[in-house]
């Protein structure tokens, strides 16, 4: 059996996590449908307000209140994750599975990769190069530890194929051990 050298999240069952993604794909379809229908509401407000002149006070508050539930509901659905990432490096080959639209499993093996790169300057974004195939793009999730492994774990396993300026890390995030500090330290008090 091969030594796992990162996993991402943790788990015994990756069905759990298929589970949470498809709760998640549910709250935020109610949350989509939460702005629309408020902004819907928020223009026929303003619209009939026209033609209810000796009411066109109580519509234009109507109107302000439809928008704030609008923007309310539109910054929990920005707040929430789009997506999900399962990450787990072996000695030998690197598995991901990617939950955003749909379930994809990727399966490289260290051989085969000709390179890793950022594709965003917030370091965001991550594209995986093949020997003959078209290249994978994934999403990270900020000040997570599926981003610190593309920031810092990838490149100690394959430093050949990683094509990212570390000193621009280095400068943006510090070094591994602040990084994954902050990064637990912040989760710590989100739960205090």
């Amino acid at each position: 059996m091969e030594n796992i050298l990162f996993e991402y999240p943790v788990r015994e069952d990756n069905g759990s996590l298929d589970e949470e993604f498809q709760v998640l794909k549910k709250q935020l379809t109610k949350l989509k449908y939460a702005v629309m229908i408020s902004s819907f509401c928020a223009l026929a407000m303003y619209f009939l307000s026209a033609f209810f002149a000796k009411a066109e006070l109580i519509f234009y508050f109507l109107t302000a209140l439809f928008v704030c539930i609008a923007m309310i509901t539109g910054k929990i659905f920005v707040r929430y994750p789009k997506h999900f990432l399962h990450i787990k490096a072996t000695e030998n080959e690197l598995e991901i599975t990617y939950y955003k639209d749909k379930k994809s499993s990727h399966t490289f093996a260290y051989g085969e990769i000709e390179e890793i790169r950022f594709t965003d300057k917030s370091y965001t974004a991550v594209c995986i190069k093949r020997e003959g195939r078209k290249p994978i793009l994934f999403e990270l999730n900020k000040d997570t530890p599926e981003q610190g492994f593309f920031l810092f774990t990838i490149q100690k396993i394959l430093p050949a194929v990683c094509k990212t300026n570390s000193k621009a890390i280095a400068k943006e995030f510090g070094n591994e051990d602040d990084y994954y500090n902050r990064i637990y330290e912040g989760n710590n008090k989100k739960w205090i």
